[in-house]
């Protein structure tokens, strides 16, 4: 099903982009789930483990999507990759991607993170209000 976006300006994609999101993703040593926040191009979230997420997000040129977080973990924490978060210099990553348009329609969207690949599926939960 095509929605028929027109993402030729920040502020149309950022309208339609805005809202709240569920972020099911699975790596190489487990899966975890987030609750994302998107709004005016900013982005705000949250893990199961505490992890939190916060970026932006703008329209690329070929209509897709272009998003920027850092994600803060807490000491002791595994993530998904099988990495052990221990050190000070392992509490933040910076993961950027390019997401399609229809990202929130719950298909597998496979990011590179600094700790290894991670296969993410969005699905809207609601608009932003």
């Amino acid at each position: 099903m095509d929605l028929g976006y027109n993402f030729s300006t920040a502020h149309n994609m950022s309208t339609i982009m805005d809202g709240i999101y569920a972020m099911y993703y699975t790596g190489t040593a487990g899966s975890g789930h987030a609750v994302l926040t998107l709004k005016d191009g900013i982005i705000a979230g949250a893990d199961a483990v505490g992890g939190l997420l916060d970026g932006t997000y703008e329209a690329a040129g070929d209509g897709n999507v272009d998003i920027s977080v850092t994600l803060k973990s807490l000491p002791g924490t595994w993530l998904v990759t099988g990495k052990l978060v221990e050190k000070e210099d392992d509490l933040m990553q910076k993961i950027t991607a390019t997401l399609p348009r229809n990202f929130g329609r719950g298909n597998s969207i496979g990011i590179r993170t600094p700790t290894g690949p991670v296969n993410v599926v969005f699905k809207k939960l609601r608009d932003a209000l």
